[in-house]
């Protein structure tokens, strides 16, 4: 019998060929996002900073939480807390210095701040940024109030709705998959008049 070395090896390599772009493949996959409620019971009644707990004021905290899932990070709230407050990220209750996130969560990189707390949200700066990944949003708790809101509430912006019209987002507050205009606006706001400012994160290529 007649032993084929050159055709041995020529395979040996189409599959040493595949198997690379199976792991190049897996490795380039996004991650899925994991979704939190501030008001777990496992957390809920917990003080992450400032003598605040996670079910009075911790819609920031979760938000960044979900993020730090799409960085690879298999944390919880309460150890996503902790790793802000072991940087100084919060100042009481506030997470008043979100650069600060990336020394403790090296894969979740902070982008910048926009506020449009007296003029309609920039719309193009939010489909370029969504473009990339999600990020958090700045919302009125009780849609109405004073501009800007003295109650703000951040959620997960995951995308726009097909008609451009409305984003997708995650709210920490029940950790639902909803839109923003049913949850966070008067029924004559445009998308633009319910949104108050943005807090971008990116996570860092792997």
């Amino acid at each position: 019998m007649t032993v084929d070395r050159a055709a041995i090896l020529n395979e040996l390599n189409t599959i040493g060929d595949a198997v690379a772009r199976v792991r190049e493949l897996v490795a380039a996959e996004p991650l899925q996002m994991t979704r939190y409620s501030m008001r777990d019971p496992r957390w809920r009644n917990v003080v992450y900073a400032g003598g605040k707990t996670f079910g009075q004021t911790g819609c920031y905290a979760v938000g960044v939480t979900m993020l730090a899932s799409l960085a690879g990070y298999e944390l919880t709230p309460p150890e996503v807390a902790a790793v802000l407050r072991s940087v100084g990220a919060f100042s009481g209750a506030n997470l008043s210095y979100p650069e600060r996130v990336t020394a403790g969560l090296p894969n979740l990189m902070w982008i910048g701040r926009k506020d449009w707390l007296r003029a309609p949200a920039d719309l193009d700066y939010l489909r370029a940024q969504l473009e990339i990944g999600p990020f958090l949003v700045q919302t009125e708790f009780v849609p109405g109030g004073t501009q800007p809101p003295d109650d703000q509430h951040f959620v997960v912006a995951e995308r726009f709705t097909d008609d451009g019209d409305d984003l997708v987002i995650t709210d920490p507050w029940d950790g639902v998959q909803t839109r923003l205009l049913e949850r966070y606006a008067l029924g004559h706001w445009d998308l633009a008049r319910a949104i108050y400012g943005a807090r971008v994160f990116q996570v860092a290529e792997r």
